[in-house]
């Protein structure tokens, strides 16, 4: 389309129209497939009750986070603990603490 003209041709204005028509369409389904994607993902995510469940069946012990940051501070406080065991469980426990 000649743009430095001060009057467009009916062909022109069509063709710059038909061209808006295809990209809004190809946008519009890019957004489609998106979200299509994005509520088939949704759907394989499960309740962390039910993952324990399953797989404590499995003979599989799933903790939280929170279970092993509380393991780690009572290990930390521990009188029975040998300093290098107080040590990693300080580095352990910053991991976790820094994802929080």
């Amino acid at each position: 389309v000649d743009v430095d003209a001060n009057s467009f041709t009916s062909e022109e204005l069509k063709k710059a129209l038909a061209k808006m028509k295809e990209s809004e369409k190809a946008e519009r389904e890019v957004s489609f497939l998106f979200l299509k994607q994005f509520t088939v993902q949704e759907k394989k995510f499960r309740p962390i009750e039910q993952l324990k469940e399953e797989f404590e069946k499995l003979n599989m012990k799933i903790e939280t986070d929170y279970e092993i940051m509380v393991k780690l501070i009572s290990k930390f406080n521990s009188s029975a603990s040998t300093l290098d065991e107080k040590v990693a469980a300080l580095y352990d426990l910053e991991y976790y603490v820094h994802q929080v």
